[in-house]
């Protein structure tokens, strides 16, 4: 009975059920993404529409940019620096030295016109920790000291 399977009709038999089986898991677990499919919506949920509002501290940008998502991205690092360091009660320079690290990651956004807008964010984060208060003096240090 095997003898009378051809390669071409056991090939054809696999590629069928692996069609059928990838077919069941798609519309299984991604069954919602289906009908923007076929209405010609896109699939990316992280860009903002031209008819949507972008909420958060960068509210005042209606449209996306790099530098802007970068921006967005550091901030909240930022906000998780603060929390963690607290949790951690780790002191001021080990706190400072945390945030150096971070604010080094993102050389494009310490060009930008968006640094100000971070420190100014940052400033006002830490006022909410009282042991890890900053003044917009001495965020403008910490990015220039991360360049060294």
């Amino acid at each position: 009975m095997i003898a009378d399977i051809s390669w071409g009709a056991y090939a054809a038999s696999v590629i069928a059920f692996v069609l059928v089986w990838y077919g069941f898991v798609y519309f299984r677990y991604y069954s919602k993404n289906i009908s923007s499919v076929f209405k010609g919506r896109s699939g990316s949920r992280s860009s903002v529409g031209k008819n949507e509002k972008r909420l958060g501290p960068f509210s005042e940008y209606s449209e996306p940019f790099d530098t802007l998502e970068d921006a967005e991205e550091l901030f909240n690092r930022l906000l998780g620096v603060f929390s963690e360091s607290n949790d951690r009660g780790v002191s001021k320079a080990e706190f400072r030295h945390y945030l150096q690290f971070v604010l080094a990651e993102y050389p494009f956004v310490r060009q930008s016109a968006l640094r100000d807008k971070i420190n100014s964010l940052t400033v006002l984060e830490s006022q909410k920790y009282p042991e890890f208060l900053l003044s917009a003096e001495e965020m403008d240090r910490l990015w220039d000291n991360g360049e060294e």
